[in-house]
């Protein structure tokens, strides 16, 4: 904490000033407990789904200006589990259990709930549900109505997916409804791995040092703290000396928490849920845990280095180089790509938007600075950087980035937020991949 308040203020940090940030700290980790307990879905994380807002107010660009560009990096819409074993894992641990009669009453109903839940997943690995379909194409018929000018006939347009099934049919869903708008658009698609450079890149050294032994001791110790399993066993088995020999439990109770997020996105969602078996402070802390679990794979965790971001550094010169390519275009052009949450989760840890690029090595501060997993990247998430000028031969063209839809706060100084230079803009993000890349070769 002292560490954040020195960088906040400098070492002499007066006590009226350490008492303002504190308030606002503990402010804002209100903030995530009531928005858990608003929503539960929430606590899903990276697997929430990101709500459609009827309408979402955008602060009107300065005159003259208008959008030309649009530079798209969505996360996959709701889909169902890429690898079955998330369903057959716990479905097989509570079989086995009931066959030896050691589930208690609601151990048996939570099989029923869960064999429902295979059930419906059945062979539909990575495909998107239709809430899934649903969602994508109202945020492309909602990204249109709120830029029209940048929808035209003889604009260019193009959809690019990394090669996954629930990215592949999320960008085909999406630019099946740009072709239905009242006029007529023609665009192109391609999924291919020859994009993952600037899609999903991949950095040996990076990943290697992401979960160093420190790290991984610092997170099992935040684990132990947050530990969750007790109560959940005893509701669900009447005999504990099977769990001790027969069952994992913090390991179980994680994947029942897991499942109990993915049902808001199936057409079970109502009518089964898995969130009951857990007490209001069990969601928090297991949130807690993998939200720590992402930050520290994902964001600027200081235990590990502080530089997993900078795995999107490809991505982020590519929307650097194509800002400017498009500047020569007499039409508005957009590029819609379709990536793992992951991926759009670093990104804007690397674009440091908002609250993401938050650097700690406490995870408890991650909820006091509103680091929430949930608000970066949710299943239908998006990274969208528009381009605004007057005319082509504009000098000052400007730029605004939508977090979610949301208009987001940039780390550069501008006389026009949310809008910001483009030369600003640029010239800032370069100079920072320059440090890194300089420093690390």
């Amino acid at each position: 904490m002292m560490k954040l308040l020195k960088r906040t203020f400098g070492v002499k940090t007066p006590v009226a000033a350490c008492l303002l940030v504190l308030t606002g700290l503990t402010t804002r980790a209100q903030v995530v407990s009531q928005e858990l307990k608003a929503d539960v879905n929430r606590s899903a994380g990276l697997n929430y789904a990101l709500p459609i807002e009827k309408k979402i107010k955008d602060t009107p660009a300065p005159p003259g200006k208008m959008p030309f560009y649009i530079n798209h990096y969505g996360c996959p819409s709701p889909y169902y589990f890429k690898d079955s074993a998330a369903y057959v894992a716990p479905c097989t641990i509570f079989a086995k259990a009931d066959s030896l009669g050691k589930l208690t009453r609601l151990g048996r109903d939570v099989k029923r709930r869960l064999d429902l839940l295979r059930q419906d997943a059945h062979e539909r690995n990575g495909e998107l549900t239709a809430k899934g379909v649903a969602q994508s194409r109202a945020l492309m018929r909602q990204m249109m109505e709120r830029l029209p000018d940048a929808f035209v006939p003889d604009g260019y347009y193009s959809g690019r997916s990394v090669v996954q099934n629930n990215c592949i049919l999320t960008m085909q869903e999406a630019m099946i409804q740009l072709s239905a708008s009242h006029h007529p658009l023609s665009y192109n698609t391609r999924s291919s791995h020859r994009e993952n450079k600037f899609m999903n890149p991949q950095d040996r050294l990076l990943t290697v040092n992401r979960v160093d032994s420190l790290t991984m001791a610092r997170y099992q110790r935040f684990c132990s703290l947050n530990s969750v399993a007790g109560r959940l066993m005893e509701s669900l088995f009447n005999d504990q000396n099977y769990v001790v020999s027969h069952i994992d439990p913090a390991e179980l109770s994680r994947q029942l928490f897991i499942l109990a997020g993915s049902i808001q996105h199936t057409g079970l969602a109502g009518t089964v849920t898995l969130y009951d078996i857990f007490d209001a402070g069990e969601i928090h802390r297991h949130w807690k845990m993998l939200n720590a679990w992402n930050y520290i794979n994902y964001g600027a965790c200081e235990t590990n280095g502080g530089h997993q971001p900078y795995l999107q550094r490809s991505v982020l010169r590519n929307m650097i180089h194509l800002g400017d390519s498009a500047m020569k275009r007499a039409t508005p052009m957009s590029h819609f790509r379709y990536t793992h949450e992951q991926v759009v989760l670093s990104l804007a840890c690397l674009m440091e938007l908002d609250d993401c690029g938050l650097e700690t090595d406490n995870f408890d501060a991650l909820e006091e600075n509103g680091w929430a997993d949930y608000r970066i990247a949710p299943l239908g998430g998006s990274i969208v950087m528009i381009h605004y000028r007057s005319g082509t031969d504009d000098p000052d063209v400007l730029v605004k980035v939508l977090l979610n839809g949301h208009e987001a706060r940039l780390p550069i100084q501008t006389d026009c937020a949310p809008y910001y230079h483009w030369h600003d803009v640029k010239n800032y993000y370069l100079r920072k991949l320059y440090r890194y890349e300089n420093a690390r070769f």
